[in-house]
């Protein structure tokens, strides 16, 4: 039983897929967000089918987003837009605001699966893609040129192949266009006044007597950056959980750190759970720790300590003041580094961007087409200055040290045991008892050299090229209406990462020590870093990444016979693809030498498959009493890939739609879909990544899971015996990891099914409602092994308890101190390890009426436009470990280190707009649930014994956020149009977590920018 309860707990460190799992989200099941998208007449094409249909009904729901929309919401970025929308969230990594190295990507994540996991395309073909990930950046599509967007969730490999877990996204471009448009657009936060500008121009026109069209459209786009220090009220100081003094505020300094789950809390032991001020240990003016407390056995080292004024010396070791020349104990909070003000809330950006669409008609029956893209994207991120805090050596009489402090030196030099090897990025230095040369860990941050900037520069060039066309007929009864459309589509990304003001290891360790008998070239004591140690240690690194993707395919499609119930449609083909991605750092990334940015190696690799694909929709009944229409329709689609773990796979979906009435229609469809695992998964050198996590073997785990089988197992893995459970094995919240590829992985498998109903009322024309249940599974998820850093511990230490088990060989620790710190890191790389469920429900509701009456210096008539989308989360579900099916992260509702991104029950939009001759007035509410802190609801869903209390969690609960946003369109000559607005027309600000990934908040999720005002012309020729 006890094992049984650890187990559980296992998760309260974090879910395996943190990294893979996003937020929740929801599905509309027909234009959403008020879109006026007309169902036309003829057939289309709509995303989900090859097989051309009337209108956008289908087995499964597609939203529809109108250019009309995305102008209305005043985004120049189409991921913002998305990421509005019920059914999709901005990544936790691939946004503006998410200020990550490497970064300078958007991307789009469809039900909380995360962003590998669906498929974004152009005008339905594969859009160019990213680094290892093979993500589509979305920085490089072109909204203005956006007729609509097509989203449809849920599994679809079997119709667009890998990738299509949870969905795709479609954005059909505008491709047929005559004249000179010019499109210009400012956006401005209320609390900074920080433009950002985007200027279109677009130039088209028919040539060849009407049989053939070009456009060329060109895009600038400029977004100034913000910081955290400029949006104070909630993102600048960087904030811990804590008890606080009562009445001091929600970000006072008068508290101590604690651990919610863990010990009696706040309440028992004084104050009221809330936020205290917080940062880093590493300290401008340096934190020296990894010796041992005074008070211990070593009697010359503790006189020594108390003639240099550290008699009351702890774990957290020792710092100086400003002039470098007296020593006392470092202090938690009060010493702490701010990180916050200095990074960045929003990245700046700025992107060229250029894409030209031509089509000619060869003969009535052949129809050529290409496709163009160039852009180049620069994104910066900045991060607080570098710090450094790993074992270090110094000279005994170190001429920057009192008498006092080099005696202290000294005695810690006789008290070694043995020698003891030190790794700085490329070299390895040794020192043995009295040889003049002391252990220390120096933890400083060097403000000196300045604020990190990482830069990214990719240029993408895509272009994709086809013949489409009538085949006939062959015969009048069979093989009718054929089509054909072959195509030949090649991208390539090219990123340059540059990254400043990163420090070299080996080099600081170079300039701490006597060099000839010279004093070193660094004084890190106090604030003394002159120019001379700045270029000592200061360097500059970056790496290069390129990412191609080839795809040709054959399809043809058509109706195969008439039945009664109608035509019988077909699609056949077969595809080809190659994707290759070759990663490359600098000899500083690649050595490990750098600090203050991740280290790397080399990645290259390519997957190529070969597929074949078939599509059937098929009418069963037509016509008779209770069945005005009855269709099925199914697909399949073999895959055969050049990967041993994967080989050949097939994927597969059938359907139907019944309409009882001409006014209700009932559907639902069954999905099996695949991913196959991309190339940074397979092929990944191994990177380290420093993040937050608890080590069992430190203070900072929960109390009631201090046993003497974890003291006996921490003491086999490396922490000395006398420092078990200490604060000196952990001084941080943060450590690192080194995560990599694994070449053997297998396909992730998905099932998905959906089922619902649409309702067009005659009685009530312009009325549409649908409700879709959803329920979607993941099988073999590929995360790292035990899913991240926090639960490969947690599965060494708390459940297997086996120093020989996988879990526990990862574990790397400093032999002196047992703390995990560079060097020495875990291990933890992919595996096919969990699995991920989601179900809910999505509402979607959508009225348009003439009202009747109107205003006779605008128009003698007006009309009102409705739309309502809302999705219920009902489950999401986390499996972090395959071996353990039993042990769910139950996430519906929640947020934080377990869950992610906030999942609340209930999100969703509602527009009202009303126009009025030429002038559109229109008002949009956008609502996010309440959510509650996973430290609690995971534990409790679980039945865990060890469930906090809320009343020791400092701000449990998010509350629920409403956002509203005015926009108008007005078009006062026939060739201009102006259109604004603005967003978060309240002011609603953030809620406020420590659980967040950075800001203070989830900044993917919630709006973080204030009021933001946009005013926008277009001007035609």
């Amino acid at each position: 039983m006890a094992s049984r309860i650890a187990l559980r707990s296992v998760l309260l460190g974090g879910s395996m897929l943190l990294a893979l799992a996003q937020p929740a989200i929801a599905q509309q099941a027909q234009p959403g967000d008020g879109a006026n998208v007309e169902e036309a007449e003829t057939s289309i094409v709509v995303t989900g089918s090859r097989i051309a249909r009337t209108g956008f009904d289908s087995p499964t729901p597609v939203a529809v987003v109108d250019q009309t929309q995305i102008k209305l919401a005043g985004n120049v970025n189409i991921e913002r837009t998305l990421v509005q929308l019920p059914q999709a969230v901005g990544s936790q990594l691939g946004n503006a605001f998410s200020n990550t190295v490497p970064g300078g990507i958007a991307d789009v994540n469809l039900r909380g699966f995360g962003s590998q996991r669906n498929l974004v395309l152009v005008n339905g073909r594969r859009f160019a893609i990213y680094g290892p990930e093979q993500v589509v950046d979305l920085n490089t599509i072109p909204t203005t040129l956006i007729a609509r967007t097509e989203i449809v969730t849920g599994g679809s490999s079997a119709v667009y192949g890998s990738d299509a877990i949870t969905g795709v996204v479609n954005f059909i471009i505008r491709d047929d266009f005559e004249g000179v448009e010019g499109r210009g657009q400012i956006n401005i936060d209320h609390p900074t006044g920080t433009p950002v500008v985007n200027l279109d121009l677009t130039v088209g026109g028919n040539f060849a007597g009407g049989r053939g069209n070009l456009v060329v459209s060109g895009n600038y786009l400029d977004r100034g950056s913000i910081t955290r220090g400029e949006r104070g009220s909630f993102a600048f100081d960087s904030l811990n959980d804590g008890c606080t003094v009562p009445g001091s505020g929600t970000a006072s300094s008068a508290g101590t750190p604690f651990t919610p789950a863990g010990g009696l809390g706040c309440v028992a032991g004084g104050g009221e759970p809330g936020f205290i001020r917080g940062g880093s240990g590493d300290i401008p003016n340096g934190r020296f720790s990894g010796i041992p407390a005074f008070g211990g056995v070593n009697a010359a080292l503790n006189t020594a300590y108390a003639a240099a004024g550290l008699s009351a010396l702890g774990s957290r070791g020792f710092t100086f003041d400003d002039a470098g020349t007296a020593a006392r104990p470092a202090l938690t909070p009060q010493d702490d580094f701010n990180l916050g003000p200095d990074n960045y809330l929003r990245q700046p950006q700025r992107r060229w961007m250029i894409n030209s669409f031509g089509h000619y008609d060869f003969t009535d029956n052949i129809t050529g087409y290409l496709e163009l893209h160039y852009s180049n994207n620069e994104v910066s991120a900045r991060l607080a200055p570098t710090n450094v805090g790993s074992p270090t050596l110094f000279d005994v009489n170190n001429p920057y040290l009192s008498a006092p402090l080099q005696g202290v030196l000294r005695q810690l030099d006789l008290a070694e045991t043995g020698r003891i090897n030190v790794t700085t990025g490329t070299a390895t230095r040794s020192t043995t008892p009295g040889d003049g040369l002391a252990v220390i860990t120096a933890g400083r941050r060097y403000v000196e050299v300045g604020p990190r900037m990482a830069t990214e520069r990719r240029n993408v060039f895509r272009v994709a090229a086809g013949l489409r066309g009538d085949l006939g007929s062959l015969s009048e009864g069979f093989g009718t209406d054929l089509r054909y459309d072959i195509y030949y589509t090649y991208s390539r990304s090219e990123g340059t990462l540059l990254l400043e003001n990163a420090l070299s290891r080996s080099r600081l360790q170079a300039a701490l020590l006597s060099q000839g008998g010279a004093a070193p070239v660094c004084n890190i004591f106090g604030q003394n870093i002159d120019e001379a140690c700045r270029s000592a240690i200061a360097i500059t690194a970056s790496n290069s990444t390129v990412a191609t993707q080839q795809v040709a395919q054959a399809s043809l499609t058509g109706t195969a016979v008439e039945l009664p119930a109608g035509p019988l449609g077909f699609s056949l083909g077969a595809e080809w693809r190659d994707t290759s991605t070759r990663f490359v750092p600098d000899n500083f990334l690649g050595s490990g030498d750098v600090a203050g940015f991740n280290p790397g190696l080399p990645t290259s690799g390519s997957v190529g498959v070969t597929e074949i694909f078939g599509e059937l929709r098929v009418p069963l009944i037509a016509d008779v009493p209770f069945i005005d229409s009855l269709t099925a329709n199914g697909a399949f689609r073999y895959s055969s890939y050049d990967l041993d773990g994967v080989g050949g796979v097939w994927t597969y979906l059938g359907g139907l739609e019944w309409q009882p009435v001409r006014d209700v229609m009932l559907r639902g469809q069954y999905q099996r879909a695949i991913r196959a695992p991309n190339v940074g998964e397979l092929f990944g050198g191994r990177n380290r990544v420093v993040g937050a996590a608890n080590d069992p073997c430190s203070s900072r785990g929960n109390s009631s899971e201090r046993t003497d089988a974890v003291r006996q197992l921490c003491i086999a893995t490396g922490v000395p015996a006398g420092l078990v459970f200490g604060a000196g094995v952990q001084p941080n919240n943060i450590f690192p990891a080194d995560f990599g590829g694994n070449p053997d992985l297998q396909e992730e498998v998905s099932d998905t099914w959906t089922g619902g109903i649409v309702v067009t009322p005659r009685f009530a024309p312009g009325l549409f409602f649908s409700a879709d249940y959803f329920d979607i599974t993941l099988d073999g998820a590929i995360a790292p092994l035990g899913g991240n850093a926090q639960n490969a511990l947690n599965l060494c230490y708390l459940v297997i308890q086996d120093a020989g088990s996988e879990f526990c060989q990862a574990v790397q620790r400093n032999p002196q101190s047992g703390e995990i710190n560079d060097p020495y890191a875990l291990q933890v790389l992919n595996a096919n390890t969990g699995r991920l469920h989601t179900s809910g429900v999505d509402l979607a509701a959508r009225y348009s009426t003439d009202l009747g009456f109107g205003f006779p210096a605008l128009g003698t008539t007006s009309r009102l436009d409705l739309a309502s989308n809302f999705t219920w989360l009902q489950d999401f579900d986390v499996t972090p470990v395959a071996a353990f099916p039993d042990i769910i992260n139950q996430c519906a509702g929640s947020f934080g280190p377990n869950c992610g991104q906030p999942l609340p029950r209930w999100r969703g939009t509602t527009r009202a707009t009303w126009t009025v001759g030429e002038v559109a007035l229109s008002l949009r509410h956008r609502y996010l649930g309440p959510v509650v802190t996973d430290r609690y609801i995971v534990p409790l869903r679980q039945g865990s014994a060890t469930t906090p209390q809320l009343g020791n969690i400092a701000y449990p609960r998010l509350p629920a956020q409403h956002y509203v946003d005015l926009s108008f369109n007005w078009t006062p000559a026939e060739r201009f149009e102006l259109f604004g607005g603005a967003n978060n027309l309240f002011n609603n600000n953030p809620p406020i977590t420590t659980q967040g990934p950075n800001s203070n908040t989830w900044a993917a999720t919630y709006d973080v920018l204030g009021v933001e005002f946009f005013l926008g012309a277009t001007l035609r020729f």
